[in-house]
């Protein structure tokens, strides 16, 4: 029997790799006689502390990409947030052969103005514990939004055909744009949280779990 589909982690910006640290553990077991599942959460590019570097979609899709190549992994299921998970559609658009599966929340086809205006004004009201972790700043968090901004991945995600999970909670300002990206993809479902906000892996981890593991266990 071939050995599971590794999964990849990635996470947004003014949050660690740590912010997946239940769901590596959830997953672990997956592979049951075949084998553990392998599960890693890297540093997205430009993010690391201590090794400022530009960010950009393309060069964090390409890193994840490298980071395939060195762990030897012809195929991945990639798990991402807010960054993270536009990130992980940029992977899956560019280099579709490498993607086996997608779970992704914060994410949206195309960027809408008023949405980033509240996501904007809910950085700005973060206090400045809540990124001591991570190393990044509130006008880090600006400048991903901002890049978030700029992708239009559109005609790309008609084409992508691999099995997609959109997760997102139900008074998340982003359900909108979850639906609207859902509706878009070609083999996707959206999963609304209830009682859970604009973070679902945190806020609602064992639900948010639940689902995870089976759909990689269907994938």
């Amino acid at each position: 029997m071939p050995a599971p589909v590794p999964v990849v982690f990635l996470h947004s910006a003014g949050l660690t790799p740590q912010m997946w640290q239940s769901q590596v553990e959830a997953v672990a077991v997956l592979g049951g006689q075949d084998g553990e599942v392998q599960a890693i959460a890297p540093w997205l590019a430009g993010l690391r502390p201590g090794r400022p570097g530009e960010l950009s979609l393309s060069l964090a899709a390409a890193e994840v990409t490298s980071t395939l190549d060195r762990y030897g992994m012809e195929r991945a299921r990639l798990v991402g947030h807010q960054l993270g998970a536009m990130v992980a559609l940029q992977v899956a658009a560019g280099a579709p052969d490498r993607v086996a599966g997608l779970v992704v929340s914060g994410a949206f086809a195309t960027p809408g103005r008023l949405a980033l205006r509240l996501q904007k004004s809910l950085i700005r009201m973060m206090p400045n514990r809540a990124l001591a972790d991570s190393g990044a700043t509130k006008d880090d968090l600006v400048r991903a939004l901002d890049l978030m901004a700029t992708a239009d991945l559109g005609a790309d995600l008609d084409r992508l055909a691999v099995p997609v999970l959109v997760v997102a909670g139900a008074t998340d300002p982003g359900l909108p744009a979850a639906r609207q990206l859902a509706a878009q993809l070609p083999m996707a479902r959206l999963e609304v949280l209830p009682d859970t906000g604009a973070n679902p892996s945190l806020e609602a981890p064992d639900a948010y779990n639940r689902l995870l593991v089976d759909f990689l266990a269907s994938t």
